[in-house]
Parts: structure tokens; C-alpha cells; sequence
């Protein structure tokens, strides 16, 4: 049997091998929806959940919830982490994790900041250590980059053409069979194609799904992501 050691050492190879499609932008934002403090990168926890549970085990690791409060405006948990070896249940630490309300939904704040709090235990561990060790970054700004159509360039020079009595758009219309013009702008959500499928990507969807939803997007609770077929 694989140590705990060789154990977490695969359970980061196997993050990594998602790409970008494990990682999230965290970032704070006031009413206003100015950004608070730095943007940092890490793991979805559903991909660092379920990752742990392909390797260790669902039945070898557990959490307890030992403090919570709720604040105007955020949540806050506290939890210990248990992981057992050779049959035995030790405690790896405990973590205080947080989240903002939002719209004052006290519930899923709460479920944020436990879920919060158990991928900081986990950090004990050295489990997705790709993240606070910064390497999160340059994967998650590539990824987006390539999600974006390229720029049109403009034509240097254009030939004059013959008066004519029909007169033409300054622009050609939109094509309505490029998937990219019919996607909506939302702030902070990026979509990506794949394999006849427009995937969002960006934090805290649920707060857009009616603008998701408006724009043909249902979500999938198998990927876990906001899709819509491509047209």
C-alpha cells in the first residue's frame, strides 16, 4: 500500500492534470464590485474533493466542525481534519475558513466557509500545494488567453472602389453561425468551447446564472459547470 506521502504526491498530479479547468480567480470585492486586496488562485474544491477521494478514499478521511459564526456581511467556520492510517484517526490540524454573504443568503455562506476551511486543513497536508506556492497564476492567465477569440486586425489600405448606387454597411454583419456572437458580456466570466459545447468560466457563478440563464445556459450537475450546446 502507497504511503500517505506517495498518496498526496498523486493526488496533486491529478489536479494538474485538469489545467484550467480546476482552478478559480478569489477575489474580494466591495458593494461597489471593486476588487479588495489581491487576487489570488486556487483549486475548485469539488476537483480537490473529489481527487482526495479517488486516492485516499471517501471512508479515510473525515472533518469536524468545531466553531462557527456569522458576521454582517461574511461567514466564518472553523473545522479539524482527520485521516486515518494503519486504522487509526489522527488529527492533521484545524483551519478557520470564511465567506461573504451575498444577498443574504446565510446558507450557502455557511457551506462556503466549511468548504473553506477543510481545503485550508487539507493545505496541512500539502494537498494542492500548487497554489500557495503560486504556480496557479500563469496556468489560469494562459488558459483564458486561449479561450478569447483573437483581435481583427484592420486592413492597412483599402482599395477604392466605383461609386455604386447600392450603399453597404461600414461592417460586416455579424455571422450567425460563429458561437462567439451569440455569447453574452458578463463581467468576470470567460466561456470556453468544448467539443460542441460552450462552458462559463468564472468565480462565483451562481450569482449571474439568471444572465447565464437568459443567454441559453443550464447547469450541469454531473460537470458541475454552467454549459449550453454550441450552435
Amino acid at each position: 500500500m502507497a504511503s500517505l506521502q506517495e498518496q498526496i504526491q498523486s493526488i496533486n498530479e491529478r489536479l494538474r492534470t485538469f489545467g484550467i479547468e480546476a482552478i478559480q480567480e478569489i477575489k474580494m470585492t466591495d458593494k461597489g464590485g471593486n476588487v479588495i486586496g489581491q487576487i489570488k488562485y486556487g483549486f475548485r474544491p469539488q476537483y480537490v474533493f473529489d481527487s482526495v477521494n479517488e486516492v485516499l478514499g471517501p471512508e479515510n478521511w473525515r472533518y469536524e466542525l468545531t466553531k462557527e459564526e456569522i458576521f454582517e456581511s461574511q461567514a466564518v467556520a472553523e473545522v479539524r481534519l482527520y485521516v486515518k492510517i494503519d486504522g487509526d484517526w489522527l488529527c492533521k490540524g484545524s483551519h478557520k475558513g470564511q465567506m461573504q454573504i451575498v444577498k443574504g443568503n446565510v446558507g450557502d455562506a455557511q457551506k462556503g466557509a466549511i468548504t473553506d476551511a477543510i481545503q485550508k486543513c487539507m493545505s496541512l497536508l500539502s494537498i494542492g500545494s500548487d497554489a500557495y506556492k503560486g504556480l496557479l497564476k500563469n496556468v489560469y492567465l494562459q488558459g483564458t488567453q486561449r479561450t478569447q477569440p483573437p483581435a481583427t486586425q484592420s486592413n492597412p489600405q483599402l482599395k477604392t472602389k466605383p461609386a455604386s448606387t447600392t450603399s453597404q454597411p461600414a461592417e460586416p454583419p455579424a455571422n450567425p453561425s460563429d458561437p462567439s456572437a451569440t455569447l453574452p458580456k458578463i463581467a468576470g466570466v470567460s466561456f470556453e468551447h468544448r467539443q460542441g459545447v460552450i462552458i462559463a468560466i468564472g468565480d462565483h457563478l451562481f450569482d449571474k446564472k439568471e444572465l447565464l440563464k437568459a443567454a441559453g445556459f443550464q447547469w450541469d450537475k454531473t460537470g458541475r459547470t454552467w454549459m449550453k450546446q454550441a450552435a
